[in-house]
C-alpha cells in the first residue's frame, strides 16, 4: 500500500495517487497504547479523486459579423468546467471579455460615430439606445462624468472609478 502511518496516527500518502489507477484504496489500521497493547483492526476508506482543472471549453478564437445581421451570439457553445468540491460551493462567477478587431481605426470599432452613423454604415440595431447620451437639459445627469476631448463626434465618457451616474429609467 502507498501509504504510512506516524506515530500521530497521521495517515499519508508514500507515493502521488492517480484516479486512473485506482479510486479508492483500503487500508487497516490498528493503534497502539504506551504499553504495546493493540487496538481491534479498523478499515479505512481512502477515495482518489480524479485531478480537477477549471476550465472553458468550446470557446471560439474569432468570428466574423456582417453588419445588419442582427444579433450573434458570441459563444453558443461555451461551457465552463468547474471542479466539484464538498468545502465551498461557489456562489458566484465573475469573467470578463475583450473584443479585438483586425481593422482598428477603420470602420464600426471606432466610438466616434453617433447611433444614427453605426446604425447607417455598421448595421446597428433599431432597438439600440445610446445610454450616455450628450448632456443637454433633458440628460443634466451625464454633466458628472469627464469626457475623453479631441473626438469627431459627440463626447467619449472616460472613466476614472470613482465618478458615477445613474441612468435613469426612461
Amino acid at each position: 500500500q502507498p501509504f504510512a502511518v506516524d506515530d500521530k496516527g497521521v495517515v499519508r500518502n508514500t507515493v502521488p495517487l492517480s484516479a486512473n489507477e485506482s479510486r479508492r484504496h483500503v487500508i487497516s489500521v490498528v493503534a497502539k497504547d504506551c504499553g504495546g497493547r493493540e487496538s481491534s483492526p479498523v478499515l479505512v476508506t481512502i477515495s482518489v479523486l480524479p485531478r480537477c482543472i477549471t476550465s472553458w471549453t468550446d470557446v471560439s478564437t474569432s468570428m466574423t459579423y456582417i453588419p445588419g445581421t442582427g444579433p450573434q451570439p458570441v459563444f453558443p457553445q461555451a461551457k465552463f468546467q468547474l471542479c466539484s468540491t464538498n468545502v465551498c460551493k461557489p456562489t458566484k462567477l465573475e469573467t470578463s471579455l475583450t473584443l479585438h478587431t483586425d481593422h482598428v481605426g477603420v470602420g464600426c470599432d471606432r466610438d466616434t460615430y453617433t447611433l444614427e452613423s453605426q446604425r447607417k454604415m455598421c448595421g446597428a440595431s433599431l432597438a439600440a439606445v445610446d445610454l450616455l447620451p450628450v448632456a443637454t437639459d433633458d440628460a443634466k445627469w451625464v454633466a458628472p462624468l469627464k469626457t475623453d476631448n479631441g473626438r469627431e463626434v459627440g463626447p467619449v465618457y472616460r472613466f476614472d472609478g470613482k465618478t458615477a451616474v445613474t441612468i435613469p429609467e426612461d
